[in-house]
């Protein structure tokens, strides 16, 4: 317990230098050297204070297998949403030596860290609450304190960062100290590995919103550990066939692809999407609090739109639902549409084009909308 309050102590330390003095003082050769120098001399002293600690690794060669195999699976399927969301380029330089400095200042912190997190979980063992503060501690160190104080500036940079970075972030450290327990340094390596240098070496990546950023975000170390732990009973421990199915992964596919579903229809990768209505424009159709499922449209499908419907278009960076009330052509000979809020007095200010239709109002889901009025409520 000493040993590893020493070493909490020591991170702690860091983590206050780092935020208060160094970071805000922007040293220069900071990612490239002072702050590995920082972390390598932390690992030193968690091996040294761990060197009497045996943590006993059992079938880690099929645990390893096992962590990749899922890894690359992840990585195929996230590239994949590029298709669907499009791709955007990584803001790190692609040349050889800019790569190098890259990995080593971001690849290099992990090797430290994980070593570090090995070491404590060598000297605590199965202590549960130490292993909590251990993932606290880590959760700390790899905050940007100047990000994180800067996205609490408003309720919803609030919501929005805690959804897509603090809550994955703290899952995740979990999920690491986990598997440095089963495994040592390596697996949590290899998995943050896995997630970390691909913005560093490949040119382009997946453009998610921070809705799906969160969701992966939960849902991938969510994945591991199930799978991970399900390979770690199997073989350290002795259950009945009964026992043996509760732990077995499948179990969870059902759950991951309802996850997956949802989604998929809260992003819009589907033909259908819901949309919160935040405004009581078009009562007594619908109103503030409800919910419409908006079927997307083609070229096609927006040339039979006809008088009554109820369409999505964007307008600015705004979205509006209103109902077409009549279809003109513009000077040029284009087919627009003259749209209306039903509880509205006047017409909407401008004429809408073909190209600002995003989709038609297939059905209304009372009252189910509420929360994002609340959460609008809040921000506003």
């Amino acid at each position: 317990m000493r040993k590893s309050l020493i070493m909490a102590a020591l991170i702690i330390i860091y983590i206050v230098v780092n935020s208060i003095v160094i970071t805000p003082s922007k040293v220069p050769l900071y990612n490239e050297l002072i702050n590995p120098m920082m972390w390598i001399g932390l690992c030193i002293v968690a091996i040294l204070l761990s060197k009497e600690s045996v943590l006993r690794v059992k079938d880690e060669s099929n645990k390893t297998q096992s962590l990749i195999i899922v890894m690359i699976i992840y990585i195929i399927l996230y590239f994949l949403l590029g298709l669907i969301f499009g791709f955007q380029k990584t803001p790190y330089s692609k040349s050889i030596f800019s790569v190098i400095t890259n990995v080593w200042s971001f690849g290099g912190i992990i090797f430290f860290q994980e070593f570090i997190r090995a070491s404590m979980v060598k000297v605590e063992h199965k202590r549960k609450l130490n292993f909590i503060l251990i993932t606290i501690l880590f959760t700390l160190a790899n905050l940007s304190f100047t990000n994180f104080l800067n996205h609490f500036t408003d309720v919803k940079e609030t919501f929005i960062y805690t959804v897509s970075t603090l809550i994955p972030l703290i899952v995740s450290n979990g999920v690491f100290t986990y598997l440095a327990f089963i495994g040592g340094p390596k697996l949590p390596i290899i998995y943050r590995l896995f997630i970390t240098l691909p913005e560093f070496v490949v040119p382009i990546l997946p453009n998610l919103d921070w809705f799906g950023t969160a969701v992966i975000g939960v849902t991938l170390p969510l994945a591991v550990f199930i799978y991970l732990n399900y390979v770690h009973v199997k073989k350290t421990e002795r259950f009945s066939r009964r026992e043996s199915k509760q732990y077995n992964p499948v179990v969870y596919v059902p759950v991951f692809v309802v996850i997956a579903l949802i989604a998929g229809f809260v992003i819009g990768i589907f033909k259908y999407q819901p949309i919160a209505v935040l405004s009581g424009s078009m009562s007594p159709t619908f109103d503030r609090g409800d919910a419409v499922v908006v079927e997307k449209l083609n070229k096609a499908e927006k040339r039979e739109l006809k008088k009554g419907d109820i369409i999505q278009y964007a307008s600015g960076s705004q979205y509006v639902i209103h109902r077409i009330i009549k279809i003109e052509n513009d000077e040029y000979g284009n087919r627009v549409f003259i749209t209306k809020g039903d509880n509205n007095n006047g017409n909407d200010l401008n004429p809408v084009s073909t190209n600002q239709v995003v989709g038609k109002v297939a059905f209304v889901v009372k009252y189910i909308g509420y929360p994002s009025v609340w959460l609008s409520g809040m921000v506003s």
